[in-house]
């Protein structure tokens, strides 16, 4: 069996911020837009009482 091998040069991913300015949540800028390099996101807020 062929196993990965760990690429070093691949860069850190950091997870959401849930405080904070999230760098991934920018728009995307209309020249990715138009290459198709961007991603479409749907957020879901659920809001609840303190009875639910």
């Amino acid at each position: 069996m062929d196993k990965k091998k760990h690429d070093s040069k691949q860069e850190p991913t950091v997870a959401p911020s849930m405080n904070g300015h999230d760098p991934l949540e920018e728009e995307a800028t209309a020249k990715e837009v138009e290459a198709g390099d961007y991603t479409s996101v749907t957020k879901l807020f659920l809001d609840r009482t303190p009875e639910d």
